[in-house]
């Protein structure tokens, strides 16, 4: 005997379809100024919370060159283990970091940035080897809170089809723009005279982390709270914005805050469209990694006779170039829902790069530098990938697992591309590392075209299934291409 349905399913169909109604009533120049006013008011929060923690980073590639190596004795394996460490526990604390950001409030980042700050300071005063991996760990841990919880605080403001420039814009811009600035500032610190015991490198994390720990606390008062509760929004603009969300299709308010169950777990966790992409993200961070970290040792592999100064201003150029370009091609993503020729596009730019690196020795000097470009460059595909799979997640609970089950799975990618780059191998001109990313770029490029088909498969069963019932056509999920 058939199932009659119940009352309260009825109540929830009428609920549905009077959300429809009075989402086809929204003022269209108010979703503009609200849209812009979100550009405007989060998004700088969060570039900039990103972009110090990810200079506090890269900072360490920074001050390798200019003495860290050799003043605590880390040998030829020290930094690479060091930073190995650093990846480990930033994937170990990932997801549970953004779950903690879930239930306890967007406000914990910004927490977790003054974290940071104080450890990076800390750091200025290391002596020894276990020190400097002590540090890393700890700052693996509190940058666990910063990309997942950033991404995941995206997706209460905007809507899926708006998701991908956003997420694509602070992690693009806190990663070239670190990579700019962070040599920039690393030639500024190392002109400071001495101070006691903080001098050359240590200057770099000290001041480094006085300004991230600054930042930080002030950040905290300008993050916004709950989509509820946020002063960053008036009454109709929250109400607004509920609705451009579609809140009610979504999950019920009263498991809004409420970790996630296993069997939620599990959907995304060993869902094949998220562990493609995840796989994806991981070789995009092993380029990555490679590139932001060591390029400062590169550079000093190719211009022996440079000074520390001017390695860290080499580094200036193809961060800029980077930055302005995939922005380019992050917007053209979102505006186009075109993220998997983006997708492609800064894949292939990766292939370009380290393949005519190889094609060419160490006497192509400019070729070699033009090079660092479309490797810069080809980064991009990584936030492409990532904003373009948490866009495809069903619910609130699903988007926030997404986003950190991509990343930290992703994050793996960073602890192979810490080891990419051998001293013993710089003879060679780094050929083990630069042969690795150019394989992984064109596994890549071929996986994004095979996930692309997938959905676009998927998507117009879809519309055909939708199309023969009722004669409504785009009722059903639709993948975002």
């Amino acid at each position: 005997m058939a199932s009659t349905p119940s009352h309260s399913s009825f109540d929830e169909k009428r609920q549905r379809e009077a959300f429809k109604d009075q989402a086809l009533q929204v003022d269209s120049a108010a979703e503009r100024w609200l849209v812009r006013k979100l550009d405007f008011r989060l998004l700088p929060c969060l570039v900039l919370a990103h972009l110090f923690t990810f200079i506090d980073r890269s900072s360490a590639g920074n001050a390798k060159v200019a003495g860290l190596s050799t003043e605590l004795h880390l040998g030829n394996w020290g930094f690479n283990i060091g930073t190995c460490l650093y990846y480990v526990f930033y994937i170990a604390f990932e997801i549970p970091a953004v779950m903690l950001v879930r239930r306890f409030g967007n406000r914990l980042v910004p927490l977790a940035v003054v974290a940071f700050g104080v450890v990076t300071i800390g750091t200025g005063f290391t002596h020894t080897k276990g020190d400097f991996y002590a540090v890393k760990c700890l700052l693996g841990m509190f940058e666990a809170f910063v990309l997942p919880g950033n991404s995941y605080i995206i997706t209460q403001f905007y809507k899926r089809s708006e998701l991908s420039v956003r997420i694509g814009f602070f992690i693009l811009s806190a990663g070239y723009l670190s990579g700019a600035f962070g040599g920039l500032l690393a030639t500024g610190f190392l002109h400071i005279a001495p101070m006691g015991p903080v001098h050359t490198w240590r200057h770099i994390f000290v001041w480094e982390g006085v300004i991230t720990a600054g930042l930080g606390g002030i950040l905290y008062f300008l993050y916004p709270t709950s989509l509820k509760t946020t002063s960053m929004l008036t009454e109709e603009e929250r109400k607004l914005t509920s609705v451009r969300l579609g809140a009610l299709p979504g999950e019920p308010i009263s498991v809004a805050n409420k970790f996630p169950s296993w069997i939620q777990l599990k959907e995304v966790l060993f869902n094949p469209l998220v562990l493609a992409p995840a796989f994806f993200y991981l070789i995009n961070n092993i380029t990555v990694t490679g590139t932001f970290i060591f390029t400062p040792t590169i550079l000093a592999l190719n211009y022996p006779d440079a000074s520390p100064f001017r390695i860290q201003l080499l580094s200036v150029p193809p961060n800029v170039c980077a930055w302005g370009f995939s922005v380019g091609l992050v917007y053209i993503a979102m505006r186009y829902n075109k993220h998997a020729v983006t997708a492609l596009i800064g894949a292939l730019f990766t292939v370009a790069g380290y393949g005519t690196w190889l094609a060419t020795d160490a006497t192509f000097i400019q070729t070699r530098y033009t090079c660092l470009f479309l490797n810069t460059i080809g980064g991009c595909y990584g936030p492409i990938i990532l904003a373009w799979t948490v866009s495809n997640a069903h619910s609130d609970t699903a988007r926030a697992l997404t986003a950190a089950a991509v990343s930290g799975i992703g994050s793996i990618g960073s602890i192979v591309g810490s080891w990419s780059y051998f001293p013993t191998d710089a003879k060679t001109g780094y050929h083990i590392g630069n042969t690795l990313n150019v394989s992984l770029a064109v596994v890549v490029s071929v996986g994004i075209a095979a996930l692309w088909l997938l959905e676009f498969r998927a998507n117009r069963r879809e519309r055909t299934k939708d199309g023969t019932k009722d004669g409504n056509v785009d009722v059903g999920f639709r993948y975002v291409l």
